[in-house]
């Protein structure tokens, strides 16, 4: 195409018609002569007597050409860098936003896992629904006449269309200048700005006193949406703002009395760059009574066009092609991204619902197989399960801390994952594990607060360990009076008999090296002693002898 529409000023009358005609049919460069060859006059002629081929030419200035003024003109809107292209299929745009997930404890040693590996696991997720909502259309009439004078001056087509598009562009640029604004005041009346009481820095008797805190709760506040929070945003998603993607509306009156260099630092950027991010509205079109400024992201606004385009109707009658130039649009705000309202009425009031733990949940147990057991087996693993119940549910404090008591062996423990280890050589006949919620007093220090226990039994064979430190068990007095269980590091016992004397005979040994130990009874019958023959370094038993207590 001969013609430069980036030039349409400087564009010939004769210039426009042939590139015109070199994108025409091959009806209209068949019967249409070039005006740089013949003339406009005769190229005017002619269009003129063929009805169809001058709609053909009335069209494609509009549409081509008219059509490429009216995009050039619409950039001037102030907030169309917003705005997201074509809407290429369908009439709704999909907005989706997923929350945090809370972390939980790897314990390798946890093989209950059955819950964690074919549950569910939903996170938080919400999603909003930007429709179609602006279909608006704007006639406009060319008129024959008035379309031959335009030939009689040389530029006068550009000129024509120049007036002709105009009006419907300054219309259509307009219109979507007071749609975009009016979602600030669509957004406040639906509370979906956290808002921040600031002085009306905009008053002609503001103090510099006023600025300076203005300036400061703007600095702060640019500074703690970078961090995700369910403050700042309509939805109430753990949301953050990339610092580079801030962006301050503000009144014309709020931005001169701040200084632009001090603005800029709200961002850490140089004033050229900050000049770019901070876009001045009229107050009036903000619709937000005590408005001073609000601060959020590029992504604030959901604005996509659907249809932007013309359509023609000649009239016969008043020998006049009729215009409409359709414009449909999606104009929206999202709910997902931070957006902080400076204003000179009240502040947000964010409160934080408490969620105080009320009980623990009963103790559950599970063996390696996933069955609860009667009783817990020396050298075995075994989850236990237990959550704190906060009011309302669903609180974010439901987890527990845990503890068992009553084990003598330092090899019986249980992990904070809830994995209970029962020691191979531990001596008790029975374990107590407790689950015990924490939370932090108005002090700051941790406290116990609700808590379960649950009484478990402990069975089976000792297992012995290596190297070898208590392989004699099973120590048995006078046919019957069993000596308690050991205790790591304790080596002396005392049992009660009638007469409070035995010897050799009255004592047996059953365990690890039952059949190879040397039992010494002393001369008086009262002491016994226990050694394994086999192993080396071993403790030597001590059984005292008494009378029963009267």
């Amino acid at each position: 195409m001969v013609l430069a529409v980036q030039r349409l000023k400087d564009t010939p009358n004769d210039i426009l018609m042939d590139a015109i005609r070199n994108r025409g049919s091959n009806d209209y460069q068949a019967r249409i002569p070039e005006a740089t060859k013949a003339g406009i006059q005769t190229t005017m002629n002619e269009l003129l007597n063929h009805r169809t081929l001058y709609n053909e030419f009335v069209d494609a200035l509009v549409n081509r050409i008219g059509l490429v003024k009216f995009k050039e003109f619409s950039w001037t809107n102030p907030l169309s860098e917003f705005k997201q292209g074509m809407l290429q299929y369908g009439d709704t745009i999909e907005e989706v936003a997923v929350g945090l997930i809370k972390a939980k404890t790897y314990d390798p040693n946890r093989e209950a896992l059955e819950r964690e590996i074919f549950g569910t696991h939903r996170p938080e997720v919400q999603a909003n629904f930007h429709k179609v909502n602006r279909q608006d259309y704007y006639p406009v009439t060319v008129n024959e006449s008035l379309l031959q004078r335009a030939f009689l001056q040389d530029g006068g087509l550009v000129g024509f269309i120049s007036q002709l598009m105009g009006a419907p562009a300054t219309s259509d640029q307009w219109d979507e200048f007071l749609a975009t604004c009016q979602l600030f005041a669509e957004y406040e009346a639906k509370g979906g700005f956290f808002k921040i009481k600031v002085p009306d820095v905009s008053d002609l008797n503001s103090s510099e006193a006023d600025a300076k805190f203005a300036l400061r709760m703007l600095r702060a506040t640019a500074d703690t949406i970078v961090f995700p929070s369910r403050k700042y945003n309509a939805a109430g998603l753990p949301m953050a703002a990339r610092r580079d993607e801030l962006v301050i509306f503000t009144t014309p009156d709020f931005k001169a009395a701040m200084d632009v260099e001090a603005l800029a630092g709200a961002f850490n950027m140089d004033s050229a760059t900050a000049h770019g991010r901070i876009i001045t509205i009229p107050e009036e079109r903000f619709g937000i009574d005590g408005a001073q400024a609000i601060m959020t992201t590029k992504d604030f606004f959901v604005i996509a066009d659907q249809k932007f385009e013309t359509a023609s109707q000649y009239n016969p009658v008043a020998l006049q092609n009729n215009y409409f130039l359709h414009h449909w649009q999606v104009i929206s705000a999202s709910r997902f991204v931070p957006a902080v309202l400076f204003t000179t009425k009240g502040g947000t009031e964010f409160i934080e619902i408490s969620t105080p733990v009320t009980s623990v949940s009963e103790i559950t147990i599970l063996d390696r197989e996933g069955l609860v057991p009667d009783s817990v087996v020396r050298g075995e693993l075994y989850a236990l399960d237990a959550e704190a119940v906060t009011t309302p549910a669903d609180g974010v404090n439901d987890g527990v801390r845990w503890s068992v008591t009553g084990n003598t062996s330092t090899r019986t423990y249980i992990s904070q994952t809830g994995v209970l280890h029962v020691g191979g050589d531990e001596g008790a006949t029975s374990l107590v594990v407790t689950a015990t919620s924490t939370w932090l007093d108005p002090d700051g220090l941790m406290r116990d607060g609700e808590q379960d226990s649950i009484t478990l039994t402990v069975s089976g064979t000792a297992v012995p360990t290596w190297p070898e430190t208590a392989a004699v068990s099973g120590i048995t007095i006078a046919g019957g009076t069993l000596v308690p269980p050991f205790a790591v590091g304790t080596y002396t016992y005392t049992v009660e008999i009638e007469g409070g004397v035995v010897t050799a005979d009255d004592v047996t040994v059953t365990g690890p090296d039952s059949d190879n130990v040397e039992i010494t009874v002393s001369e008086d019958g009262d002491t016994v002693t226990i050694e394994s023959a086999s192993s080396t370094g071993d403790p030597v038993y001590t059984v005292n002898v008494v009378e029963p207590t009267p």
